[in-house]
């Protein structure tokens, strides 16, 4: 059977990088990479990984449900500058994810921030620093142009500027589970809050409280200490824990059991129920 070839796609979108004197020869290989998985990232809208934290353990889940169904692909060099064309396989979905990331940025008190589009934010502006370079997302060209409009602009300082009014931080106690306790250089903890996918990892104050914190592993307990999370969505980003509160030894469901259990009428003989289950809820 014959095996015809695969087509070239068109491209979606170019990356463009931008600084005096820079070419596609020029940007290591490594830094293009981060790039194009910052892309990715942005585009379907993942959460990153706890190996993408430098952390050893699973990959975090997806935030939703992806907006592509595979991998963003460079299909192309543009010759005299380091200009890198992209083909994605939701083009529609990858150009309107940019250009809201432009209007974002372009009005950070208003944006809808996700922690996948503050990560690659974050990611795109570290290589743009390291490169000493500008990052464009344009258009494809149309006839008679070198380039197509710009799509959205990410410069060395982008992250830096947005996370003011992206973020949050204060004290705080945060009720989770516990994960993981240790670290080599810095003592850390990894715990999962309801409604988050993804892993958050903690830096914990002193080694004592890692041993202590090291007891209650796979508990639920009350974290307490300083956390910065997203100001909209209340999404945790990072945690330094400085004490907790270890799980309690009994529930309020399993007194009320008990009291059902000792009769149905038992409720009667109580003077003030209110006062009896807020005492409950002390235990």
């Amino acid at each position: 059977m014959d095996i015809q070839p695969r087509k070239k796609p068109t491209a979606d979108f170019i990356i463009r990088l931008t600084a005096e004197g820079l070419r596609p020869w020029s940007v290591p290989a490594r830094n293009l990479a981060r790039i194009l998985e910052a892309v990715q990232r942005l585009i379907d809208q993942r959460e990153e990984s706890d190996d993408d934290e430098k952390e050893d353990g699973p990959d975090g889940a997806r935030a939703g449900p992806s907006l592509t169904a595979s991998v963003v692909r460079l299909i192309d060099i543009k010759t005299g500058s380091a200009a890198y064309q992209v083909a994605s396989p939701s083009p529609e979905a990858a150009v309107r994810l940019l250009s809201e990331t432009a209007t974002a940025i372009g009005a950070p008190d208003k944006a809808e921030w996700t922690q996948p589009t503050l990560s690659s934010l974050k990611e795109l502006s570290d290589v743009a620093r390291s490169l000493g370079c500008i990052i464009e997302f344009r258009r494809p060209p149309t006839k008679g142009q070198s380039y197509g409009s710009v799509l959205a602009t990410i410069r060395p300082e982008t992250y830096e500027a947005i996370s003011g009014s992206a973020f949050v931080s204060g004290h705080t106690s945060v009720f989770a589970k516990i994960e993981r306790v240790g670290g080599v250089v810095e003592k850390h903890c990894g715990i999962h809050v309801r409604g988050q996918a993804r892993m958050v990892i903690c830096r914990v104050g002193g080694e004592d409280l890692v041993r202590q914190l090291g007891k209650y592993i796979y508990h639920d307990v009350v974290l307490i200490g300083t956390a910065t999370w997203l100001r909209k969505s209340l999404h945790l980003k990072s945690f330094h824990i400085t004490a907790f509160e270890p799980p309690k030894t009994g529930s309020v469901l399993d007194a009320l059991q008990n009291v059902y259990d000792a009769g149905g009428k038992v409720w009667d003989t109580i003077p003030d129920p209110d006062g009896y289950i807020a005492e409950m809820r002390r235990a």
